[in-house]
């Protein structure tokens, strides 16, 4: 006999503590199929606030437990969301029903005719609301030979608002986290969500610090539409993104089409680890840009080039800011060498220079072209190239 009240019990002292919302929908099942309701299969799907993913989605069957499905933007207009069961629910607000052992699968949404084929015979579709208006949707189907019973549905219905209560929670916390790590990073927006959020709140790490410049910035934006220049950028910002975090790098800033990356170094990591990361993921990139230019020259649009300053240091990485606007980055000597050096990829001509500080720590071979004064830097800066990117002998006298 369907009882809920051991399941409402579970949500209340147990599923609401639990962190993560596969281990929620795990224990979710259990309880509720172990009080009287078969259900084989379940899927809730949950809006994302996310610049790349729409919706969050979670499935659980009985073979494989839950998992996390995520679907791109442009989902609500593609085939399988449109007439699904989901979309209908979505529109009228009000359950759907549908008694798969009855119907005729080409006479309906194909979602229909893939349940049928798994062997359920009865499907469920409701909405848990949230605050605001907003709400998720679960489906639930079993493959018990009479299907749901009215009062299993009528039982089932009762359970959503105490399921909605955890998942508001765990969709708000998801989303919260998923936008510190898009406009912060990873790395940052992991600790943000930790607690260190107090102005002056810092630490004093190593790290192979990154700084990249786009070439030839006035041309483009003089030459180029609106969305030509956008579209630019953001081929440029992905090809670096790309690359960096393959090589487990975290972009901490864009400076208008400038970025200041950082490749923290961990207690267990040593100074040639961090270095090698950098220079691979920068070769990457100026690689796969450099790729990408003749495709661009076809359809008429300028060449993408940017210069690469690499440089290895100790920095201050915290919170700094007004009462009411923080920043959380890295500060110090090191990032305005950093910087300088970048500076000079276009005095000496090459993409790619670095400090003689992180040139000792990669086995890539380089070139030593000479010590530089720049400014904010009270000693000159001895600056090396890769030997494979340089295709001169560079000037070694100070500038």
């Amino acid at each position: 006999m369907w009882n809920t009240q051991p399941v409402i019990d579970w949500i209340i002292r147990e599923g609401r503590l639990l962190e993560d919302p596969v281990d929620f929908f795990n224990g979710l099942m259990e309880h509720i199929n172990c009080n009287g309701l078969r259900i084989a299969r379940m899927r809730c799907s949950m809006q994302a606030l996310h610049p790349q993913v729409a919706v969050w989605s979670y499935t659980w069957d009985q073979q494989h437990g839950a998992s996390l499905w995520e679907a791109s933007h442009g989902i609500h207009e593609s085939a399988s969301y449109i007439g699904s069961p989901v979309e209908r629910v979505n529109l009228s607000g009000k359950p759907v029903r549908i008694r798969l052992s009855e119907v005729d699968p080409s006479e309906n949404h194909p979602i229909v005719g893939e349940l049928i084929e798994m062997g359920l015979v009865d499907y469920y579709c409701t909405r848990a609301h949230f605050s605001g208006g907003r709400w998720c949707v679960l489906t639930i189907a079993t493959d018990e030979q009479n299907g749901f019973s009215d009062h299993e549905l009528a039982g089932f219905e009762v359970l959503m608002d105490h399921v909605g209560l955890v998942l508001e929670l765990h969709v708000t916390k998801r989303i919260a986290g998923s936008l510190l790590d898009t406009y912060l990073g990873e790395r940052t927006g992991k600790r943000v969500m930790e607690g260190q959020i107090r102005r002056g709140h810092g630490e004093t790490i190593r790290a192979a610090l990154w700084f990249s410049d786009v070439r030839d910035f006035t041309v483009l934006t003089e030459t180029l539409s609106v969305e030509q220049l956008l579209d630019s950028l953001n081929v440029y910002f992905e090809t670096v993104e790309t690359a960096v975090r393959a090589q487990g790098g975290e972009i901490l800033r864009f400076v208008g089409d400038a970025m200041l990356i950082v490749f923290a170094q961990d207690e267990t990591e040593q100074a040639k680890t961090v270095c090698e990361r950098a220079i691979n993921a920068a070769q990457t990139a100026l690689v796969t840009l450099a790729a990408g230019n003749a495709e661009r020259e076809k359809n008429g649009l300028p060449p993408l080039r940017f210069g690469v300053g690499l440089h290895y240091g100790e920095v201050v990485y915290g919170n700094v800011g007004g009462k009411h606007r923080l920043d959380f980055t890295v500060m110090g000597v090191a990032v305005n060498r950093t910087a300088r050096l970048e500076a000079l990829t276009k005095q000496i001509g090459t993409p790619l220079l670095m400090s003689d500080v992180l040139a000792q720590h990669i086995v890539e071979p380089t070139i030593y072209c000479g010590d530089f004064d720049v400014k904010g830097v009270a000693e000159p800066l001895k600056v090396h190239a890769l030997q494979s990117e340089l295709p001169f002998n560079p000037p070694k006298e100070s500038h």
